[in-house]
């Protein structure tokens, strides 16, 4: 396997794991609430993403942005219906 693939395997799997912590995360939230609380995952996601930063620095860069990212579209997702009316 040359450096380039290993390279972007590492970057699919950063990606791919952040989609999947926030997806678990959001979906217990969903299932053990009456109310999605929205803030919740948000200041999980946005202080997950700010310890990794500050342990790794700009290693996992991408990492911290699906992080960021997925929080942001998994909280517009369960909130949907609170927001359209």
């Amino acid at each position: 396997m040359s450096q380039y693939n290993l390279e972007e395997l590492k970057i699919l799997n950063q990606v791919l794991f952040a989609l999947f912590v926030v997806a678990d995360f959001a979906l217990f939230l969903f299932f053990k609430s009456n109310a999605f609380p929205w803030f919740a995952l948000l200041g999980a996601g946005i202080g997950l993403a700010i310890i990794v930063l500050c342990w790794t620095g700009t290693k996992h860069m991408y990492f911290i942005a699906s992080l960021l990212v997925c929080t942001f579209l998994f909280s517009l997702v369960y909130n949907w219906h609170t927001i359209v009316h």
